[in-house]
């Protein structure tokens, strides 16, 4: 005599695996949803009598990293003499470019390309009509699928100019780097 009947292991088994990829599908759901979700912010303005203004859109990710990465590149462009006004991208987020005369796109590499918040910030504002764009990209060691080219490549279709693409890997923590980078853009 068997411990467990053929059909009832069977039908043990096949609801393990339902509940198993169940569970699975909602967290990788929940994961999706965190990580790209837009969150809407107040612009943050810093050094507001700079010489020039430099816009900075960041996606700020599950971790506080992007936000202290961007916060230190933006910082660093203050310090150098430029007005800067910091924000995350959402429908709230400035669309009309004209008085900027440096963009700055950041994010998080979570699914081996750009988020898609940061795309489709640039989607809203349309033409970037030529403003110098620096792009920062945030990642946990890698660069998959050469994410750096992918969205050099979507600003310039935006017509943007981008004139510094920066990593920043959290293995490396090179906040000097990014630092030394801003520095370079004096207004």
């Amino acid at each position: 005599m068997k411990f467990w009947p053929q059909k009832r292991r069977n039908k043990i088994m096949l609801t393990i695996l339902l509940v198993t990829l169940a569970t699975l599908g909602g967290v990788f759901a929940y994961l999706e949803y965190s990580v790209y979700h837009e969150t809407p912010t107040d612009t943050q303005v810093l050094n507001a009598d700079g010489a020039k203004t430099a816009l900075v859109i960041y996606h700020p990710g599950l971790t506080d990293y992007a936000r202290n990465v961007t916060y230190t590149y933006a910082e660093a462009l203050a310090e150098a003499g430029w007005r800067v006004e910091v924000t995350t991208p959402s429908p709230q987020a400035p669309t009309d470019i004209a008085k900027y005369q440096l963009l700055v796109l950041g994010w998080a590499i979570y699914d081996f390309g750009p988020a898609p918040t940061i795309t489709s910030q640039i989607q809203r504002i349309g033409d970037l009509n030529e403003v110098n764009t620096t792009i920062i990209i945030m990642g946990g060691g890698l660069d998959p699928f050469n994410v750096k080219d992918q969205m050099n490549r979507i600003v310039e279709d935006a017509n943007g100019n981008v004139i510094q693409t920066i990593t920043s890997f959290r293995s490396q923590r090179n906040f000097s780097l990014l630092q030394e980078e801003a520095a370079k853009l004096a207004p």
